[in-house]
């Protein structure tokens, strides 16, 4: 049976969806487009040219810049020595002796002001790493970092024969602070580091950035 075609039509009754649950989903959205909750993007580490002095808690450092130095060999068919050097003014800011020590390439760990340089890009595969001095005379090298005295550094990374030169560098430097053990009561100081909210493990936080151009073979 089909009905009057004058019959009135029942009207569907609207959906209400309160204000409070828009807001809610609207604010769901937008965080779901951020990444997510209390995952907000680290701020990215300030970029320091070359020139600029940087606090690294235990150093004062100037980054100088970057060249490529040709040592030649002693004889006639001796081969030649391939170096990127890092030059650097740094100044300790305690009041004992320091090392300039030296990094590791393979495990981006080191000693000293050199330990400080914990990221290269692109990164130089040295066999012996990082090697850091302070020219001293003729060929002479020291390793002392003196209270309160300004040195010019010298990080060297060995290229290996067959290996191009970098047109450019970028550098991760990291700070240090002064921690004290409760036990002995002695204080040393101690790469800042952060934990990763997902993996909960810890790792050396980059503080500073810097990018230079490389300045391509000097001799030695």
């Amino acid at each position: 049976m089909t009905e009057p075609s004058g019959a009135p039509s029942i009207p569907k009754r609207p959906v209400v969806v309160p204000a409070i649950g828009l807001v809610i989903l609207t604010a769901l959205g937008i965080t779901a487009l951020l990444g997510g909750l209390n995952t907000a993007p680290d701020k990215p580490p300030p970029q320091m040219a070359a020139g600029q002095k940087i606090d690294q808690g235990l150093y004062e450092t100037e980054f100088v810049e970057a060249k490529i130095t040709v040592q030649r060999g002693p004889g006639e068919f001796a081969e030649s020595r391939r170096y990127l050097d890092l030059l650097f003014k740094v100044t300790n800011k305690s009041d004992t002796t320091i090392t300039t020590g030296a990094g590791s390439s393979a495990t981006g760990a080191g000693s000293g002001f050199a330990g400080t340089l914990i990221k290269m890009t692109p990164e130089i595969k040295s066999q012996w790493g990082a090697q850091a001095f302070i020219p001293s005379g003729e060929d002479g090298k020291s390793s002392q970092l003196h209270p309160g005295v300004p040195s010019d550094v010298t990080v060297r990374y060995e290229l290996d024969k067959a290996a191009q030169a970098p047109p450019e560098v970028a550098l991760s430097l990291s700070k240090l602070e002064e921690s004290e053990n409760p036990l002995s009561g002695t204080t040393m100081w101690m790469p800042v580091d952060k934990e990763d909210p997902f993996t909960r493990e810890r790792a050396v936080e980059v503080l500073y950035t810097i990018k230079a151009p490389v300045k391509q073979e000097a001799a030695q």
